[in-house]
This record gives structure tokens, C-alpha cells and sequence, in this order.
């Protein structure tokens, strides 16, 4: 039930969001490409839960085991609170994670909007609308 709950606020206030608007301080399409997704599996390693919006640090394994760290904006804490999402839900316990992400529009390496993080017990968080955009290249 929290998670549909949690899914319903911010999917509205994504939309919001995405709409753009005069008092905002940047739109989501304007910095992200919403209309590609970037798939990673990796470990929150932190949680910068501060103002404007929330940062997700995310280590991801390549093919050769170089990790690379990925910061993955998300939605204010305000909105993750009313959503009853807490800093510690987010960090996880250490196991590996899905996550889908749209990667940032001006090509910033390892950069993205946090979409959607999956947990390995099935739990997740959606914090973009439906996620079925084409990966990212």
C-alpha cells in the first residue's frame, strides 16, 4: 500500500514537473531526456537527502570492473516524506539495485533523474512515469 501511495504522489508531481512552470527552478525535461533511459544494476553507496532534490549515489560495476559512481537527482525531501520515503528506505542494505534513469540532456557523464529503483526483496520506488521510454545509447 505505501509504495502505491508513494507512487501516486510523486507520479503527480512528476507530471507537474515535466509540465514546467514560471516559479519552478528548472524543469525535469530541460536538464533530463525523458525520453531515454539508462539501465543500471549497482550499490547505493549514499543518500544526500537534502534541498531542492535528493541525491542517490549509485556504484556500478562495467564490464571490465571499473566502477563507476552515478548521482541520480530525485524528487525534494518534502515530497519523499509526505510519500512516507525515509533516507534510510532509500539507502537500502547494501545489496544491488535496478534502476532505470534518464540520463542528463547536456551528455554529463554518469549523471541522471532517478525513475525508478528496484530492491533485490521487490521492492521499489518509481519516481518517473512509467518507465517505457528506449535505453540510452
Amino acid at each position: 500500500m505505501r509504495a502505491t501511495v508513494a507512487f501516486g504522489i510523486l507520479a503527480a508531481s512528476l507530471g507537474t514537473a515535466l509540465m514546467g512552470s514560471a516559479s519552478a527552478h528548472h524543469s525535469l525535461a530541460a536538464e533530463f531526456d525523458t525520453r531515454k533511459i539508462v539501465h543500471l544494476v549497482g550499490v547505493v553507496s549514499q543518500v544526500d537527502w537534502v534541498n531542492p532534490h535528493i541525491y542517490i549515489h549509485v556504484d556500478v560495476k562495467g564490464p571490465k570492473g571499473k566502477v563507476d559512481t552515478w548521482r541520480l537527482e530525485c524528487v525534494p525531501t518534502a515530497m519523499a516524506r509526505k510519500a512516507g520515503i525515509s533516507r534510510t528506505e532509500l539507502l537500502g542494505d547494501g545489496s544491488e539495485v535496478n534502476i532505470d534513469a534518464y540520463p542528463a540532456r547536456d551528455g554529463t557523464p554518469n549523471l541522471g533523474f532517478l525513475a525508478k529503483i528496484s530492491y533485490k526483496d521487490g521492492h521499489h520506488y518509481q519516481f518517473g512515469s512509467d518507465v517505457t521510454a528506449p535505453a540510452a545509447k
